[in-house]
């Protein structure tokens, strides 16, 4: 369950997220798009190895879903990335492979009581963690496309709601699942600048969300004897700072206090 975000309103955005991946790969979009493109916010992946990730994963978050079973983790990861076409078989055959996966997902989030019971990372959970957790892995990874496939400035802006959720999410769910062992060697303090209700307006979704009457904070705790770091800035240029896809010398953030210990954090990655 989000606390910023209904059910109603994570559907439609992660329909919208969904939308965005598929525009991308469609060919009459681009026809030179390539599967062997080279994705720089993944370094190790090409297009067909982002793509083949990203509709794995989803079927495999539906499929957790669907089973309905609170104290095991569902299987079928590994099946569902075999499933994808070779690369060899074009960007055309990549994109179809992706809608189908996409499309179970979303079926099966629709039909679901949010309250139904599933496994999560953290044990027995409700069916509503995974619509979270499959909104906002589709988000970043279709900014990874778009960025492959024509630089920062033709990512889509996420809209602001959905921003301070990813936010939220990777502070409240990722970093504690995902993030390095031990404490880190700093505390970073974020906050979020908010531009509502123009904000809302600037992604793939219609406006009508609700951004949060006052600038959202966060804070990664440090050791005990640990410096602190405030980022302030937007919600989603701090989403792609802790998901590693921007450094801390973007012109959007703004930072004081040990700026050295947060480039060593960001180095080592926050998120496994």
């Amino acid at each position: 369950m989000s606390p910023g975000l209904t059910r109603e309103r994570m559907l439609d955005a992660i329909e919208a997220q969904v939308g965005l991946v598929r525009f991308a790969l469609d060919p009459a979009t681009d026809p030179a798009t390539a599967p062997t493109t080279r994705v720089p916010s993944c370094p190790e992946w090409t297009i067909h190895d982002l793509v083949t990730h990203l509709g794995a994963v989803n079927r495999w978050g539906g499929a957790t879903v669907r089973d309905g079973n609170p104290h095991e983790r569902s299987r079928g990861l590994g099946d569902a990335m075999k499933s994808a076409p070779p690369a060899s078989a074009g960007v055309a055959a990549l994109a179809d492979w992706y809608a189908t996966q996409a499309s179970g997902m979303l079926e099966t989030f629709t039909e679901t009581a949010p309250d139904a019971p599933v496994w999560t990372f953290s044990g027995p959970g409700r069916a509503d963690f995974w619509l979270r957790r499959q909104l906002h892995e589709t988000a970043v990874h279709r900014w990874d496309l778009e960025d492959a496939l024509g630089g920062p400035a033709a990512t889509t802006p996420l809209p602001e709601d959905v921003a301070v959720d990813t936010v939220d999410e990777f502070c409240a769910v990722m970093f504690p699942h995902k993030g390095p062992r031990g404490s880190l060697p700093v505390t970073i303090r974020l906050r979020a600048v908010l531009h509502a209700p123009e904000g809302l307006a600037t992604g793939a979704e219609p406006v009508g969300a609700r951004a949060p009457a006052a600038d959202p904070e966060w804070v990664l705790a440090g050791a005990e004897e640990a410096g602190e770091v405030e980022v302030t800035g937007p919600p989603e240029t701090l989403a792609l700072l802790l998901w590693g896809r921007i450094g801390a010398d973007d012109p959007g953030l703004e930072i004081t206090g040990d700026r050295a210990g947060l480039e060593a954090v960001l180095e080592a990655g926050l998120a496994g």
